[in-house]
């Protein structure tokens, strides 16, 4: 399978995904431009406020923009792949991404996470994120997807994006129309001392009324 790394293009970053792989086939997916971003967080400020309280932004549209490029990548690629993002720990030999088993998971499963998760619902088995009641979102650092399920996630960001961060959304199936799964297969971790592209400030409140009535009504329809 072929991995796809979302950067910023940070050189230390860079340097260490290199030397990860230097004997596997991977391609840097990178994130739009800071300024183009800013652009986008104006746009979607009022539309995100109606999902959340705290409006989505740049970092977070950007984080989001570049799983919607390698999605788009995976579908041209027509084969299962692995995203994983440059902020990545690994806690194994990164080549067990190339498995068998782990092939077959992604291939069963459609859309599955092999990075650390703490609210393990099925030890040694898989199972959908959306089924931990504590609603957690979905872990972005390292998973596997078909070209079907990129389609289907494609179509829905495309129809309707930047609503909330991508990991939140990835955990919602009323909203990205696909179920993730948590695979038993841990490959991975976030590593602390690096931070998402997504946390680079707090986006800005609302407290107009309407705006929470039109959450709590939205809150109902997509169960999250």
């Amino acid at each position: 399978m072929k991995i796809f790394v979302i950067t910023t293009g940070d050189e230390y970053r860079t340097n260490k995904i290199e030397s990860y792989f230097k004997d596997i086939d991977f391609e840097f997916v990178y994130s739009k431009p800071y300024e183009e971003l800013l652009l986008l967080e104006k746009e979607y400020e009022s539309y995100s406020h109606k999902f959340r309280q705290k409006a989505i932004m740049a970092g977070e549209i950007g984080c989001f923009n570049s799983h919607m490029q390698a999605w788009d990548k995976v579908i041209t690629l027509g084969e299962p792949a692995i995203i994983i993002e440059d902020n990545i720990e690994f806690l194994c030999d990164p080549s067990i991404l190339l498995s068998d088993s782990v092939l077959r998971e992604v291939n069963e499963c459609g859309l599955v996470n092999f990075s650390n998760f703490s609210y393990n619902l099925n030890p040694g088995g898989k199972f959908k994120i959306s089924d931990v009641k504590e609603k957690k979102p979905f872990p972005t650092i390292c998973y596997g997807i078909t070209p079907l399920r990129a389609e289907d996630l494609s179509y829905r960001a495309k129809k309707k994006p930047y609503a909330l961060p991508i990991d939140k959304w990835l955990s919602i199936p009323k909203m990205c129309g696909v179920y993730g799964y948590i695979s038993s297969i841990v490959v991975s971790k976030r590593e602390a001392s690096l931070k998402s592209i997504a946390n680079q400030k707090k986006g800005k409140k609302t407290f107009n009324p309407l705006n929470g009535i039109k959450r709590i009504s939205n809150k109902i329809k997509f169960k999250y």
